[in-house]
């Protein structure tokens, strides 16, 4: 394992700053290190309160009902989210200290775990209980071999976990974030769909790509004809960033159906990024959360997910669907930038450019938090 620090040399003064070198988007070995300082540190979206944990008694249940579970993936590590029977929601690692067997798999509703592979038993607060066939090994304390646990915390309905027990408590990473997006009405929002997309570029080209405007002229022509593009900014904070985007007004010569017409309620697309991958996007009737998983180093899971209210009336579900037809147009376009930039990161012509210093301060404070990580041991 490479315990060095990495020195990622970039300047605090996004004047004189170069971009971050090529190969920290095209060299294997620094994903695994990302792995370890990066996403093994930091907050990471596992679910929400509303997920789905199948039925029992003929009644749906979801996390938040007492004695059930659901499994998820970090950058690799397998966790479980539990809620135990006094209510208490949990995260542990989801791996049994026998073996390394999983512990769950997929959702349910229980009071106890049994692992998969040998059935050793666990209690929903973690404690080991039913430990078969392991009569005659010596020095064995099952008071010691509970399941790891996680830290977990929640804001609204969206649940984070994080495996650092040092690290700053999540109100930290989301700072002013509650306070800002308090123009939106996060009560009754329902999950209305999720869709995946694989890209062939490196995690972090996907969230440079992300984190500026600049090329929204040229590359979004369907946004740029919702937005006020003149008013656009982006706002940097200890662990997130904010851009701005104001809805365009109407204008007489408008002949196309907005997809974000100007009304009452929320009047600007809010778009937050929390370090080191996730996106929350908030427009005047709904929400979508992008979370950006790295499946090696030039190959990313994107996974969008969309909540309304009311997910069911019909007139939701058109505009739920117009939504997500917006959001895939645009998401396409930003799909061919991601990989051809990635094509061009490999190329011998080219290591490092310079930034916008109008448009992309939110690369570059993102950059900055990369070197911060990635330069502890």
């Amino acid at each position: 394992m490479n315990t060095k620090p990495l020195q990622l040399d970039v300047n605090e003064q996004i004047e004189c700053a170069h971009t971050l070198a090529s190969e920290y988007y095209t060299d294997p070995a620094i994903l695994e290190i990302e792995k370890t300082r990066i996403f093994m540190r930091t907050w990471q979206l596992v679910g929400t309160l509303s997920h789905a944990c199948g039925e029992a008694n003929g009644v749906k249940r979801t996390i938040s009902d007492p004695e059930s579970f659901f499994t998820a993936d970090v950058a690799g590590e397998p966790i479980i989210v539990v809620r135990d029977k006094q209510g208490v929601l949990r995260a542990f690692s989801n791996v049994c200290r026998h073996r390394a067997g999983p512990i769950a798999l997929g959702s349910g509703c229980k009071n106890v775990l049994r692992c998969q592979y040998h059935g050793w038993t666990y209690t929903l607060d973690g404690r080991l209980i039913g430990t078969p066939d392991v009569e005659g090994v010596e020095f064995f304390d099952r008071s010691t071999m509970g399941m790891v646990p996680l830290r977990v915390e929640t804001w609204e309905q969206f649940i984070f976990v994080n495996f650092d027990t040092h690290a700053e408590s999540l109100s930290a990473y989301l700072g002013q974030i509650p306070k800002q997006a308090q123009g939106f009405e996060f009560e009754g929002l329902q999950f209305a769909e999720r869709r995946d997309y694989v890209i062939d570029c490196n995690w972090k080209v996907y969230v440079d790509n992300y984190l500026e405007g600049y090329h929204i002229p040229i590359a979004h022509p369907g946004l740029m004809r919702e937005i006020d593009y003149a008013q656009y900014r982006t706002d940097t904070y200890r662990y997130y960033s904010q851009q701005f985007a104001p809805i365009r007004a109407m204008k007489s010569e408008d002949t196309t159906e907005r997809a974000y017409a100007p009304g009452s309620g929320l009047q600007q697309a809010a778009y937050f990024w929390v370090f080191p991958n996730l996106m929350l996007n908030l427009y005047p009737d709904n929400i979508s959360t992008n979370l950006i998983v790295p499946i090696a180093h030039d190959k990313t899971l994107t996974i969008f997910e969309w909540f309304f209210h009311d997910v069911t009336s019909s007139k939701v579900q058109e505009r739920i669907q117009r939504a997500i037809a917006f959001s895939d147009e645009v998401q396409q376009e930003d799909i061919g930038l991601c990989e051809n930039v990635q094509r061009g990161l490999r190329s011998a012509t080219y290591d490092r450019g310079r930034y916008s210093v109008k448009r992309e301060n939110g690369v570059h404070h993102f950059h900055m938090l990369l070197g911060e990580f990635l330069g502890r041991t």
